[in-house]
């Protein structure tokens, strides 16, 4: 929901929704937006004056429940892998792996060129960051041999993190559209029962 604060047409079209709600809601915000200037009658131009339905709320929340579920498994990634206190190059690895890839590519299987270019940008950050630097600079002293076998482990063992990772984001997604259905469905009875009484 912070990112659809951002957006104007957001705020508006939620404005708008509320003040088609339960009277409840409509007057309550209607007590809040005049005082500071808001011409309501304005706003509402063009608006059905039908009650907002459970399609129009769900169309406007549900982009915003899905980035948040996306934006809430790659905070778990970060946090597994970066902010835990046995922090290690591999974990490195397969953060910047799983982050750069699900940003170049999202949930699709890339191209071998793609690929080529997720390492090397996930490589370049291991390898020049605080932990895998160290690391990275013993394995290249004791041989090419080395480091390259370090490396076919960790591209193995990041790709199925990623599957994880994908699973993980699936039950994300699932626990927020649930999230979403409880809460249409308590605003909805509430209106049912405000109208029925």
């Amino acid at each position: 929901m912070l990112n659809a604060g951002l957006e104007k047409s957001v705020i508006e079209r939620t404005f708008k929704l509320a003040l088609r709600g339960p009277d409840l809601i409509k007057n309550g915000l209607t007590t809040f937006l005049e005082p500071q200037g808001f011409n309501i009658s304005e706003l509402m131009l063009g608006e059905p004056t039908s009650p907002a339905s459970q399609s129009e709320v769900r169309d406007l929340v549900e982009p915003f429940l899905k980035k948040g579920a996306e934006m809430t498994v790659l905070g778990q990634i970060a946090d597994i892998y970066l902010f835990e206190k046995g922090r290690t190059p591999e974990d490195i690895v397969y953060a910047f792996y799983i982050g750069t890839r699900y940003a170049l590519v999202r949930e699709r299987k890339p191209t071998k060129e793609e690929s080529k270019h997720i390492w090397e940008i996930a490589l370049w950050i291991a390898q020049n960051s605080k932990i895998g630097a160290p690391y990275w600079k013993e394995l290249e002293s004791r041989g090419e041999v080395y480091l390259k076998d370090w490396l076919d482990l960790r591209k193995d063992t990041a790709r199925k993190r990623f599957e994880t990772f994908l699973k993980q984001k699936v039950r994300a997604e699932l626990g927020a559209e649930n999230a979403l259905k409880s809460i249409m469905l308590q605003v909805f009875d509430d209106e049912l029962d405000e109208t029925s009484l």
